[in-house]
């Protein structure tokens, strides 16, 4: 009997073929959809193929799906829907006409076939495709495809979580296309104005996936957001002359750092001793930093980027290693110290925990060394079980809004959970790894990430790329902590 894949991916990949009607397969955006990710498509160019190989794999393949595997009506079906054999360059509209008629000279597109007619005509293409993989299984070329398949998520049963990186890759990609022509990332989705913070935030993400820092619309894309930044050094929450906060300075300093090791250019030097003086200069006293600082108490999450950003560029700047070291000390202190009887951290120091701040805790803490061994300390185990527990009965985790100031900011529950047992060491970590990832994924959007019952996409995304980064980290075969004797996130020498 036929496997067939659960109901959830074929509605993923169904929507994603007919988004292919319109345009036609060949000018299609295929980069940004989930159908370069079919293994048959990804057994054919490998894993590391970049999108734009991808696509052209895809389009191979679909061609020759239709043309040897479907029959009669339904190959035909398809070379309509998308626009290929004698059907290729003509407009949609004729396409879904005929297509229409073909099932039966009665109907119309709207009225008959667009719901459930067109539903099979492309699920019978889906299952075609995904039959594919098989006729390329005795080729041993093929064969050492399969190797990098084999290393992402085995343990996790649905297809769309077996690629975690191409996901990753997928999402950059998806960022560069919607890149603003000023050379700023949009504020919120597609074609919505520029935004300091959250053009700093992507491009720190894109950096932790190993994205090279020094392309070209990437360095455009950090110089303006460096030329909006403020009078004091700090960089505002959407442009200048907005006040300078901590979280797009952060995270401008951790974009900044990722083009200076990329390119070597003493510009980008220059510009990180000036926001690392902004961050050492804006610390609230015996604590961490607030989101807007001056203002209001420290913020655990905004402490949190202060520390990663200063912990990343303390090599870098040994002219100002004294200072760093402090501030960092300071806050980690402050950090360590605000922890909850329940593991957990709140939003400031006394508030009620909360699973998405207590995963960007933990994910901060590994980098800076705070704590030793995850599966030997109280403190971090704690904080690794208080995550756990509270998953809700769909395997997903609460987002947190803080509001500083007024402003609403959303801390991304699956995200930032996911951040946190990534940087657990315990040796039955991975199943929780693949766990957090089935969590974030309900959030992916073909091509980007989208909060729950928002229709923001930016930021998401960079949360999404952060999480998934981590994760396939640690899910490398090289990085799993079998016979590990003091490396990976926890083995970090200290600051």
């Amino acid at each position: 009997m036929e496997e067939t894949p659960p109901a959830d991916d074929i509605d993923i990949y169904i929507e994603a073929l007919k988004a292919l009607i319109s345009p036609g397969v060949y000018a299609a955006p295929l980069e940004d959809s989930p159908l370069i990710d079919l293994p048959a498509v990804v057994r054919r160019v490998g894993l590391r193929s970049s999108p734009g190989a991808r696509a052209r794999g895809f389009i191979v393949v679909l061609e020759r799906v239709v043309a040897e595997q479907l029959k009669m009506n339904d190959r035909q079906a398809a070379e309509m829907l998308f626009a290929l054999g004698d059907w290729t360059g003509k407009p949609a509209q004729e396409r879904r006409v005929a297509v229409a008629k073909l099932r039966d000279k009665h109907w119309t597109w709207e009225k008959n076939y667009r719901k459930e007619p067109l539903h099979l005509d492309l699920r019978k293409v889906y299952l075609a495709l995904s039959r594919d993989v098989d006729a390329l299984s005795d080729s041993s070329s093929v064969h050492n495809l399969l190797q990098p398949v084999q290393v992402t998520l085995q343990s996790a049963e649905e297809p769309h979580y077996r690629n975690v990186d191409s996901v990753v890759r997928r999402s950059c990609a998806w960022v560069q296309r919607v890149q603003n022509k000023d050379g700023g990332l949009p504020s919120d989705n597609e074609g919505s104005m520029s935004c300091t913070w959250s053009t700093a935030g992507l491009l720190w993400a894109m950096a932790e996936a190993g994205e090279d820092a020094a392309a070209l619309w990437r360095q455009r894309a950090l110089i303006w957001v460096l030329d909006h930044g403020n009078q004091d050094r700090g960089i505002p929450i959407v442009g200048k002359g907005d006040p300078s906060i901590t979280d797009a300075t952060a995270q401008a300093l951790l974009a900044t750092r990722a083009c200076y090791e990329s390119t070597g250019d003493r510009f980008y030097r220059d510009k990180m001793t000036d926001l690392t003086n902004w961050l050492v200069l804006h610390q609230e006293p015996g604590s961490g930093w607030a989101w807007r600082p001056g203002r209001e108490a420290s913020w655990t999450a905004s402490t949190c980027f202060g520390l990663i950003a200063l912990g990343a560029v303390l090599p870098l700047l040994p002219d100002q290693r004294e200072n760093i070291q402090n501030s960092i000390r300071v806050a980690q202190q402050w950090l360590l110290t605000t922890q909850n009887n329940d593991c957990g951290w709140g939003s400031q120091a006394g508030d009620t925990s909360r699973v998405a701040i207590t995963g960007m805790v933990l994910f901060t803490l590994s980098r800076l060394a705070a704590a030793p061994r995850m599966d030997s300390t109280d403190l971090i185990g704690g904080a690794l079980d208080f995550i756990k527990e509270r998953r809700r009965p769909d395997g997903t985790w609460a987002s947190t809004i803080d509001r500083p100031m007024g402003h609403t900011i959303t801390r991304f529950g699956d995200a930032y959970c996911l951040l946190g047992i990534a940087a657990a060491l315990a040796s039955d970590s991975e199943p929780s790894i693949v766990d957090g990832v089935r969590a974030l994924m309900k959030s992916h959007q073909g091509s980007y990430f989208q909060y729950e019952d928002t229709v923001m996409h930016s930021w998401p995304t960079r949360d999404g790329i952060l999480a998934l980064s981590a994760a396939w980290e640690r899910l490398r075969p090289e990085k799993r902590p079998n016979g590990d004797e003091g490396g990976g996130a926890w083995g970090y020498a200290s600051n």
